[in-house]
């Protein structure tokens, strides 16, 4: 009986001990997610800001040929 109990013991430990592994291993996946969400984010921050400079210049010719007829 002793030794079915160690035995059982050594297995939970196994388990727990890959249990462990793997949730450090989604923790990294999560982290590395992140960051590359900051750096999307980021990315579409500069093409919206792009966008509507574009936009006032175009808005600012067309106002100012107007005024010229």
């Amino acid at each position: 009986m002793g030794k079915k109990l160690k035995k059982h013991e050594k297995r939970k430990k196994k388990f727990i001990k890959s249990i462990d592994k793997l949730k450090n291993k989604i923790n990294l996946k999560e982290k590395k997610l992140s960051k590359l969400n900051i750096k999307i984010a980021s990315i579409e921050k500069k093409v919206a800001e792009k966008k509507a400079r574009k936009l006032a210049k175009k808005k600012a010719g067309e106002s100012s040929a107007s005024v010229n007829n």
